[in-house]
């Protein structure tokens, strides 16, 4: 069975599921620890890995060879839902996902920077729980710095790409200028924060910050120059202002029609454009009917996301040439690296056989210099066996073969 196979990955992202569906399986933050426990106690899983963002959920395991991993992950993390809503990939395929995912390249945003952060605490987490062993651990090490790479190396990173920075330019298509513009940004954590700078760079003068501790709220709003308010306070906070983005976690419909003075809205020259950042969304979809108000979510956020993904697609494509070599070298490694017990027998096979010659050479009195010729030789000669070894593992699975099933990965997307 080829060693590979027993790595398996069930998600769901923006490709497979609308945002309705996305936010019923989005796992926040304080429970990861916890879920990766349980599921490392199931019989058969040995490491595994959660990643879970505002466009993603996906579990990445590596299991026994009997064990059926799909079947469990889809029945604690998505149970209930339609299996064409998830994608499974197994073995080499889902080593290519989690390459392209690192890259940006799988985002919804097309080289977008957030997803090596993200990625690289998922690690961490992963490994508060042991979670990452001898399969998971070099995988997500070796997929960060090819992500790294091919975005320092491709188009691929340049500009400030991520949800944040196409919020922004959605406001701009609907205002113009943002200078003068009132905005609040509802949650003081990464993304808020990045919106904020994001806000900052095109002009805007001062932003509000909402945030359910208001010392994180206070601490935004030294960078912002705006007002710090705490969560009882989000109507008076929304009153008058020109743009709302939230940005929050675990706060599904804490905005609704209530919170907003709808008779000023309606007096208004332009609408108050309400952005929803957050899985599951924060704000209910009948804000939506309201006379005076634009809402805008992350489906919505598509249409300035096609063009971004147009605008990359020279770059992409190198990407994509540059992961199959990047992948085929990590394959080529855990192939060879599968050979230690093989290397360690050659070592002592020609540690012995040294021996043997030497002594029946010279009678069990070798001089120096005869020690000398018969180590070097010998060490030259496990080189060479070495370095058959490893042709071997790099032949095992040709770079042209795996473009083939690179090819087809993605087709089939």
């Amino acid at each position: 069975m080829d060693q590979f196979e027993e790595i398996v990955l069930l998600g769901l992202s923006h490709r497979s599921a609308e945002v309705a569906v996305r936010e019923q399986y989005a796992v926040q933050p304080d429970d990861v620890s916890r879920l990766l426990q349980e599921l490392l106690d199931q019989e058969g899983i040995e490491e595994a890995l959660l990643l879970s963002t505002c466009n993603r959920t996906e579990i990445l395991v590596h299991c026994s060879h009997d064990c059926d991993a799909t079947e469990l992950l889809r029945f604690k993390f998505f149970r209930n839902l339609e299996p064409n809503s998830t994608y499974e990939h197994r073995g080499v395929r889902a080593i290519i996902h989690l390459y392209r995912t690192a890259a940006g390249l799988d985002s919804q945003v097309v080289g977008e920077s957030e997803i090596l952060g993200q990625m690289r605490r998922a690690g961490e987490v992963a490994r508060q729980v042991n979670g990452l062993g001898r399969v998971l651990e070099p995988l997500i090490q070796q997929a960060l710095a090819a992500g790294k790479h091919v975005r320092t190396e491709t188009g691929l990173g340049e500009g400030s790409l991520s949800v944040a920075r196409v919020a922004v330019t959605t406001a701009e298509h609907v205002f113009g200028d943002l200078t003068d513009r009132r905005i609040v940004i509802v949650g003081a954590g990464e993304t808020g924060r990045l919106l904020g700078r994001h806000l900052l760079a095109c002009g805007v003068k001062r932003i509000d910050f909402v945030n359910r501790t208001l010392e994180s709220a206070e601490e935004a709003v030294r960078e912002t120059g705006g007002r710090a308010h705490s969560l009882k306070d989000l109507g008076m906070a929304m009153d008058g202002a020109d743009l709302i983005a939230t940005c929050l976690d675990g706060s599904p419909g804490i905005i609704t029609p209530d919170h907003f003075d709808q008779r000023a809205l309606a007096r208004r020259d332009q609408p108050t454009v309400v952005i929803d950042l957050s899985v599951p969304r924060a704000v209910e979809e009948k804000v939506r009917d309201i006379n005076g108000a634009f809402l805008i979510n992350l489906d919505d956020l598509d249409p300035v996301i096609e063009s971004n993904r147009k605008q990359r697609g020279d770059a992409s494509a190198r990407a994509d040439e540059m992961l199959v070599s990047e992948v085929h070298k990590f394959l080529s490694l855990r192939t060879y690296a599968s050979f230690r017990p093989a290397i360690a027998e050659l070592h002592r096979g020609f540690e012995v056989a040294r021996e043997e010659v030497l002594d029946g050479v010279t009678g069990g009195s070798a001089e120096p210099r005869e020690l000398e010729i018969a180590h070097e030789l010998s060490r030259r000669l496990l080189d060479v066996a070495l370095g058959q070894l490893k042709e071997g593992a790099r032949a095992a699975r040709s770079e042209e073969a795996l473009d083939r099933m690179y090819q087809r990965y993605l087709k089939s997307l």
